[in-house]
């Protein structure tokens, strides 16, 4: 059963609050007020929709507290921030129709991305278009040192995994490990990264296997991996939904071992699709620790205006949208995104929603420092719910 709500009503839902913000706004700053358009293209439905939604609404809910303190305020002059989003269903040709419908229809300058493979198809075309493309797309591609216009909203696998997997070595007794990925952009770089890191701390890699995002019957590569005897297998940028549904089937054929996710976290989802059961014990990388009182009030927020909980990555776009509005204040100009690309590194240090500190960087990944650093955790499923027991930054 799909458990989100219908891309209409998600459409509805946050149209009632840009509205309603709006009419508050409207109170506060009379009719002076100026629009700001942020554009979201993320997976909205099916597997990607939890990162999606928590994309989208974590940008409409930082837009909700912003209009109702009267806006955006760039130059002495009141924005009122509206959030566009459209659902690109994880498919490089839907996120090519969302970007040309926002830049060309709908006016907007800046754009938030989700996915490597929307951030591949859509990267020439911000730089060509001088738009600021925001981009939580992991795939090292993505960025070099001649991108003028595109940044990325959180530290990368490349930066966190290494911390990850010593941890794992140093806490657990498991070596004999099996990655599994999607056959796209993002699973290829997670996998290559994946095998060089655990190779080079001492785990054996037994196998590295893809499928596409739209398997629902793994038992096949599931039987393939098993017959191999792994004691720990990686489900690494696998949707949090399709990772669970991993997870069930390979407990049904007889897996005892360890599963981790070091990238794409969702350990909520994970539980919702294999069960408390068997999603007991399962290692996960996340962007957030649940148990900080921000937090709770931020996924408070989220689950009263969309209805169900959100995922943790609704933090990570809570302040990377943040860092582009104090970009967009620092820049001058609203119109000019020149400016408020060269504003980016004006705009940090600056404290994320948890307390930690977001610094600008990306240096020794590719070349420039176009990327916001975060903080990361290491968690546990205990009893359906996840334990941070590490941290890395």
């Amino acid at each position: 059963m799909n458990h989100f709500p219908s891309f209409s009503r998600i459409r509805h839902t946050a149209g009632m609050l840009a509205i309603g913000a709006a009419l508050f706004a409207g109170a506060m700053t009379g009719v002076s007020a100026q629009t700001l358009k942020i554009g979201v293209i993320a997976p909205l439905t099916g597997p990607g929709a939890p990162w999606g939604l928590s994309m989208q609404h974590g940008a409409s809910i930082l837009a909700s507290q912003i209009n109702a303190k009267g806006g955006l305020e760039v130059s002495g002059k009141k924005h009122r921030i509206e959030i566009v989003a459209y659902d690109d269903q994880y498919k490089t040709v839907e996120a090519v129709s969302a970007y040309n419908r926002l830049v060309k229809q709908d006016g907007v300058k800046y754009v938030v991305i989700l996915t490597s493979i929307a951030t591949m198809a859509l990267k020439q075309r911000v730089e060509d278009d001088k738009v600021i493309g925001v981009s939580s797309g992991i795939t090292p591609k993505a960025f070099d040192a001649s991108s003028k216009y595109m940044f990325r909203l959180l530290s990368t696998p490349a930066d966190y995994v290494p911390g990850y997997v010593a941890w794992l070595k140093d806490n657990r007794k498991e070596r004999r490990v099996a990655i599994l990925n999607p056959n796209d952009e993002t699973g290829w770089d997670l996998t290559k990264l994946s095998e060089r890191v655990y190779n080079e701390k001492g785990f054996t890699v037994l196998t590295a296997e893809t499928f596409e995002r739209s398997t629902k019957d793994f038992q096949p590569l599931l039987t393939k991996v098993l017959a191999m005897k792994p004691d720990l297998i990686e489900l690494s940028a696998i949707a949090p939904a399709t990772a669970g549904l991993v997870i069930r089937q390979a407990r049904e054929l007889g897996y005892k071992g360890l599963f981790t996710k070091n990238s794409g976290p969702g350990p909520k989802d994970i539980v919702a699709a294999a069960g408390k059961e068997d999603s007991e014990g399962v290692y996960n990388l996340l962007y957030v620790d649940r148990e900080n009182a921000a937090f709770q009030q931020l996924a408070a927020e989220y689950k009263k205006t969309v209805g169900h909980e959100a995922n943790d990555t609704i933090a990570t776009y809570y302040d990377g949208l943040n860092v582009l509005f104090k970009a967009i204040q620092e820049g001058g100009d609203v119109n000019d995104t020149g400016k408020v690309a060269a504003a980016f590194g004006k705009a940090l240090p600056m404290k994320s929603i948890l307390g930690d500190e977001l610094i600008l960087g990306g240096m020794k990944n590719f070349g420039a420092d176009r990327q916001i650093m975060t903080t990361d955790y290491i968690a546990v499923i205990k009893n359906g719910e996840p334990k941070v027991v590490g941290k890395i930054r």
